[in-house]
């Protein structure tokens, strides 16, 4: 078995074959994934709450010539809720929200085949941008799947935060089973996920704990300079550590070579 510093030398040999193209995808995919909640928050008036709520705490600040306590904070922020032009109506109100929970999961098909294109990947056969959209051709397995996934993690939760992260773990693996082979129902990926992780989730939470440093470092850069930027080199590097891990329980042997583009 592989452990993490394996797998993410894997990750790094296959970043390193083949750079610009998974840097381009990469940042494909941020940036649609960025388009699609900006676009819900829009809808749902929370970018315009907040950007008021911004201006409200700079009038304050000019005024006082402080930052505001955490209760004058809860204070504005109550201040606000009636007057937002966006809320309106109860009906209203509702329509948004539930327009902007379903344009959200849009990201769900999107990262599907983001996953996808990093299975290619590394298993040696080129993709292309053009891969993110493998997703969309099982939008409502993938849905399906997550939605699942997220109920019963969120049950466990109730449970007490254990059971919840152990399911979180157990079901890691079903969106990488479905897009490795669509024609497979909802609940064969769970099964299979199930499976494989047996034995492998303290394995993978390893692997988890050994990106906290480059999460860590990537908010710091994100916070000082404004934009994510480091996000662009994280993403692809973390998703082709978790997928060789998946190719790693599956029992397929880590690939030096890559084929020709798809």
């Amino acid at each position: 078995m592989l452990n993490s510093r394996e797998l993410k030398g894997h990750a790094r040999r296959v970043f390193r074959r083949r750079l610009m193209p998974l840097l381009l995808t990469a940042a494909a995919f941020l940036v649609v994934d960025y388009l699609i909640n900006y676009l819900a928050n829009e809808l749902s008036g929370l970018n315009a709450w907040s950007r008021e709520l911004i201006r409200h705490m700079d009038a304050y600040i000019q005024q006082i010539g402080e930052a505001p306590s955490a209760e004058e904070l809860e204070e504005i922020y109550t201040n606000l809720i009636p007057s937002m032009p966006e809320v309106g109506t109860f009906a209203r109100g509702a329509f948004a929200v539930a327009l902007s929970w379903l344009i959200n999961l849009m990201s769900v098909p999107l990262t599907a085949g983001y996953c996808w294109h990093m299975i290619q990947e590394s298993r040696g056969v080129a993709t292309h941008v053009g891969s993110l959209l493998h997703g969309f051709q099982v939008t409502l397995k993938t849905l399906a799947v997550t939605l699942l996934i997220s109920l019963l993690v969120a049950l466990g939760g109730l449970l007490f935060v254990i059971p919840g992260i152990i399911l979180a773990f157990r079901y890691s693996l079903a969106i990488y089973i479905l897009m490795d082979d669509p024609s497979k129902g909802v609940i064969q990926c769970m099964e299979e996920s199930g499976a494989l992780m047996r034995g492998n989730k303290w394995r993978l939470f390893k692997l988890e704990l050994s990106f906290i440093g480059w999460n860590i470092l990537e908010s710091l850069i994100t916070t000082i300079v404004g934009l994510p930027i480091f996000k662009l080199w994280l993403t692809p590097y973390s998703t082709l550590a978790h997928t060789a891990f998946y190719n790693e329980v599956l029992g397929l042997p880590p690939t030096t070579e890559t084929q020709p583009e798809m």
